[in-house]
């Protein structure tokens, strides 16, 4: 294979789906940035790939890809020190991430602090970004070779945080299956037994955020016999949860 066709390939798997998409799911303006991507991709790889490529292009243009000018690099918004930057960012995360594997807690479940030694400079933005991607409340900075220490000792508080990002989870998942989209709002009522209501009473306000509940109840039992009603297991805890809409 080429090497502008294996550069082009990294950016649309590493660079784009596995990093930029990831990092910005939340953002408003993320489906507008990766529509004009996907765009100059599918002008960029159509030497190689004529047929998908112009079939994503129709999306974007009603002329062929193959008649379509190539895009153009704008050369004053190259950043050299920022995608170097950048780049030590992702291999602090992959490395972040690494740890978390070796220790087996999931990434919705989040870590009190993390402590990184490192030799490149890291500024508040992306410290900010790696402890959104780590799951990480704080960051301790140090100088020196490489590495990532996890504090995984757990708090009620961090505890409770983690059964709720599993169970919003669950809801979306619940939510997706009955055909509903991100912006329906729905009534969402969690049936768990008492112990566990007294630990998610606290997230309510967060789960009520992730999935789009105008109105999000506890309660240990239910004599309403709801339509859309599914089970739910989170390590120990278990359940029903049931949407209204």
């Amino acid at each position: 294979m080429s090497e502008p066709f294996l550069k082009i390939m990294n950016f649309a798997v590493n660079d784009l789906s596995r990093n930029y998409i990831k990092m910005t799911r939340d953002r408003d303006d993320t489906k507008e940035i990766i529509g004009e991507v996907l765009e100059k991709v599918s002008l960029l790889l159509a030497p190689y790939a004529p047929y998908i490529t112009e079939h994503i292009y129709r999306n974007f243009s009603k002329q062929s890809v193959h008649l379509s000018e190539w895009p153009k690099a704008d050369k004053k918004k190259i950043d050299k020190k920022l995608e170097e930057n950048f780049q030590n960012t992702l291999r602090v995360i992959e490395k972040g991430l690494a740890e978390r594997d070796k220790v087996q807690i999931g990434l919705r479940w989040p870590l009190k602090s993390a402590d990184i030694s490192t030799n490149s400079v890291l500024n508040k933005e992306i410290i900010d970004i790696i402890k959104q991607q780590l799951n990480v409340k704080e960051i301790k900075l140090s100088r020196g070779e490489e590495k990532i220490i996890l504090n995984t000792k757990t708090t009620p508080e961090l505890e409770a945080e983690g059964y709720a990002r599993e169970l919003s989870r669950q809801v979306q998942a619940f939510r997706k299956k009955l055909g509903l989209k991100k912006e329906n709002s729905v009534e969402t009522y969690i049936i768990t037994d008492d112990k566990f209501k007294k630990i998610l009473e606290n997230q309510k306000d967060f789960l009520r955020e992730r999935t789009n509940s105008k109105k999000i109840e506890f309660v240990t039992t239910s004599k309403e016999r709801f339509k859309n009603i599914i089970q739910f297991t989170i390590k120990d805890k278990k359940g029903d949860i049931a949407v209204v809409y």
